[in-house]
């Protein structure tokens, strides 16, 4: 997926307050990771780490995860 692909994704994209992105990853307040991995993406040169997470949030909304959480002892 190109950086403007990206970018097009979540000019329209309806986003909720917390994601469950997999097992170990919560992401709370989603709006503003997005807005702030989407500045970094277009600012930086490789932008890796914040294209990686809108990747992940990408594939998140897609296909919601469903499976347990870790235990928590």
């Amino acid at each position: 997926m190109t950086d403007q692909e990206i970018i097009d994704y979540f000019e329209t994209a309806q986003l909720p307050q917390t994601l469950r992105i997999d097992r170990a990853i919560t992401q709370f307040d989603v709006k503003d990771a997005v807005e702030r991995n989407l500045a970094t993406l277009k600012t930086e040169d490789k932008g890796g780490h914040a294209k990686h997470r809108l990747i992940q949030i990408i594939n998140a909304l897609e296909n919601p995860y469903a499976g347990p959480e870790i235990p928590r002892y």
